[in-house]
């Protein structure tokens, strides 16, 4: 029998990257380096079955970022209802503008129903309002993404509640209250963690979720 000297075909058979489908048009994404570092977030534009462009839609948290660097891509498609995860090389649109940048050989890793966006860790104050309720009670924040918040208080709060969140930011920066739900319940003792979600998104609303985040990452 002959021998097949390919090396990507000895001991193994390598899985064709999966397709990309064209519903991801339009959906809001973070991407993210190997160490699951926040570049930027983006808008996508599928352009092939493994190719997207992504247009820029905040600033960026990290410098020095070039062609051909490995990145994973995540977002929530409300098409499918579910979270996505894409890996591809990050690859410039054109020489001398960085708003928007191709990512090739994409390949879908996989899909999920819970969360859709990476969460950092961040040390932050920031202060809740429930509803009916003008006191402003503080928590700290333990984790911020573009999909929701994790805080800690010593106020007892309800699973599904919604509630208003401002975050204290760097000295001259505005940010109006946001709308979150609480989604999880844990009790630490002296005092509960809620994991909560941003409701109530508006283009605009997204805007400001995109740019506070990015606030508290730069902040940290």
């Amino acid at each position: 029998m002959p021998v097949n000297k390919n090396p990507s075909f000895i001991g193994h058979y390598s899985k064709a990257p999966s397709a990309i489908p064209g519903v991801y048009n339009g959906m809001r994404v973070e991407v993210l380096d190997h160490e699951n570092e926040l570049l930027f977030v983006a808008d996508v534009e599928v352009l092939d079955a493994h190719m997207i462009e992504l247009v820029r839609t905040s600033d960026f948290l990290r410098s020095g970022i070039e062609d051909g660097l490995p990145v994973s891509v995540r977002g929530f498609n409300a098409y499918e209802s579910c979270g996505v995860h894409m890996e591809g090389v990050l690859s410039k649109l054109a020489q001398g503008q960085d708003s928007a940048w191709l990512v090739k050989s994409l390949d879908l890793k996989g899909k999920d129903a819970g969360r859709s966006f990476s969460r950092q860790p961040i040390e932050a104050q920031a202060w809740v309002q429930i509803a009916n309720d003008e006191a402003w009670l503080p928590c700290h924040v333990v984790n911020a993404s573009a999909g929701g918040v994790c805080f800690r208080t010593t106020e007892p709060l309800e699973l599904g509640a919604k509630l208003s969140i401002r975050f204290r930011l760097r000295r001259g920066k505005e940010q109006p209250p946001l709308t979150v739900a609480i989604r999880r319940v844990s009790d630490r003792g002296t005092e509960y963690e809620y994991g909560s979600e941003f409701v109530d998104l508006t283009p605009e609303v997204d805007a400001v979720i995109t740019k506070t985040v990015i606030e508290l990452q730069i902040m940290q």
